[in-house]
Order: C-alpha cells, then sequence, then structure tokens
C-alpha cells in the first residue's frame, strides 16, 4: 500500500507528456497516450516507447521483465470472458489460465497464465482495466519468477494509478448537458428504498439552485415537504448541488432519446418561471 500510495503521488506531481511514436521516455514520467486514450505513470528504472499497431511497451535494460498495454472495446463482461481465454503473446507464445481471476476493484481484473516450459520459462499476468464508454486497456505483464514480487507491485500500482482521457466525443456531450442543465425546471423521481421521493429541480443560471422534495416519513405514514438552496455545478457527468447547510448532493446525469436521466431516472422539464 505505502508503495503505491508513493507511485501515485509521484504520478500526480509529475506533469503529462504528450507520447510520440517511436521515442523512448525514460521514468519517472507521466505519459498521456492519446493512442491508448490513458494518462499513465512510468515508474523509475523504466522506460517507454510505443510503436504504431503494436501498443505501448514498458521495459528494463537490466532485465527482460516487459509490461505490454493495448486499447480494447471492452465491459466488464468482455474482460472477465477475456481473461478465460487461452492468449498468444509477443513472438507467438501461447499462454493459459491458471489459478482463478483477481477482482482488483470495479474496473480492475487480474489473472495469472502460464506458458509450457521448463522451470526457466517466464511468468505471466494479465490485467484488463475497463474505462468509460466500454474503453479498456489490457496489460500483458511477462516476468523473472525471482522477480515475481516487485512486478507484481509495480504492475498493481501502474494498473490502479492509470485514467483515462476524455474523448472529444464525451467533451462534446459533457458541454450539451451543462449548456442545457442552465435555467433548467425539472421534475424527477428519487427512489429512497421502498418509498419514491418526488423532487423538483431549478438550476438558475447564476449557479444558484432551489430543489423541493416531497420525503415520506413515519414509517409511510405522512409525508413532508422541504426546501433547500446552494450552488451547483456540472463536473464528469455529476451534478454537484453544494447546499447552504453545508450537505453537497451529486447526482449522475445522463441524456437518453433526448431525455436526462437524474440516477438513471427520466426526468420530466418545466417551465421555469423562478430563475433564468
Amino acid at each position: 500500500m505505502r508503495a503505491f500510495l508513493l507511485f501515485f503521488l509521484l504520478t500526480l506531481s509529475l506533469l503529462s507528456v504528450e507520447l510520440e511514436l517511436n521515442k523512448t521516455y525514460s521514468g519517472p514520467v507521466k505519459l498521456t497516450a492519446s493512442s491508448l486514450g490513458i494518462n499513465m505513470g512510468v515508474p523509475p528504472h523504466w522506460k517507454a516507447i510505443a510503436k504504431k499497431d503494436e501498443g505501448l511497451l514498458l521495459f528494463q535494460e537490466s532485465s527482460k521483465d516487459t509490461m505490454l498495454l493495448r486499447p480494447k472495446q471492452f465491459n466488464v463482461n468482455d474482460a472477465l470472458n477475456y481473461l478465460n481465454e487461452t492468449h498468444y503473446l509477443k513472438n507467438n507464445l501461447k499462454v493459459f489460465p491458471q489459478e482463478r481471476i483477481v477482482k482488483v476493484n470495479e474496473h480492475i481484473f487480474r489473472r495469472a497464465f502460464t506458458a509450457n516450459g521448463g522451470q526457466e520459462r517466464a511468468s505471466h499476468l494479465i490485467y484488463v482495466i475497463v474505462g468509460p464508454q466500454s474503453r479498456a486497456v489490457v496489460m500483458n505483464v511477462s516476468y523473472a519468477m525471482k522477480n515475481e514480487s516487485a512486478i507484481k507491485a509495480i504492475s498493481m500500482n501502474i494498473a490502479q494509478a492509470l485514467s483515462f482521457t476524455v474523448t472529444r466525443q464525451l467533451k462534446s456531450l459533457e458541454s450539451n448537458l451543462a449548456s442545457r442543465l442552465k435555467g433548467l425546471h425539472v421534475a424527477y423521481i428519487k427512489r429512497d428504498g421502498a418509498y419514491d421521493e418526488k423532487r423538483e429541480l431549478w438550476l438558475c443560471s447564476n449557479r444558484r439552485y432551489l430543489i423541493q422534495e416531497n420525503r415520506t416519513v413515519a414509517g409511510g405514514m405522512s409525508r413532508v415537504k422541504e426546501q433547500k438552496l446552494g450552488n451547483w455545478a456540472f463536473e464528469h457527468n455529476q451534478l454537484v448541488l453544494h447546499g447552504d447547510d453545508g450537505l453537497d448532493r451529486l447526482i449522475k446525469i445522463e441524456l437518453k432519446d433526448k431525455a436526462l436521466l437524474f440516477d438513471g431516472i427520466r426526468g420530466y422539464e418545466l417551465t421555469n418561471r423562478k430563475c433564468q
């Protein structure tokens, strides 16, 4: 954990460098790899080079340990299916799944693989890091068994510190959503356990908001109406409500069939007569 925190803090402190094909980078360095759609850190004593249609290769001059990253179009189910398959790595090397799939978190999965051969054969790990819009990165790690502890720690750090870049399409969608939210008056339902709470929300162009809630209390015996004020912002497809009472709320905003979804539930846009 300490090693990961140090590596994570290191990648945050570095300015990102836009990766160029066929150019070697020496760690520690933070790279923006547009061809992969990711930002990632290269740890100290490692080098990185990207070649067209071959992915991004991390390597050490002092060993034969390598990590190869390639982009994929995967959701979580695709990732699990991929890790259950036999794979052919560099030089047409065939490797077979071993042990069980390790679920690092909701987006990162790992499995050990092995190749036929003697005691000196390399060991292999395959990571799948799943990102937004079914974007993913597969990281094939090959290493000498004597370096297992260090390689497992470093590869895990890289996978956990990796982030996906925002595509132009997503940037455009976020910009359109942010514009649509200004001056919005919408009614929607918030599900709270067994009860549905009706909410009306006004998002003023001056970044102030008003929300009215009809909540069920006393075990469903009665309902109360509450009104709250605060400031709002739209960040990373989330509506952030900073309440004047000191409480913050996050609401995931999506656009589906031209309708706005609030935490997955359709909202109904109304005429705004309170503010613009």
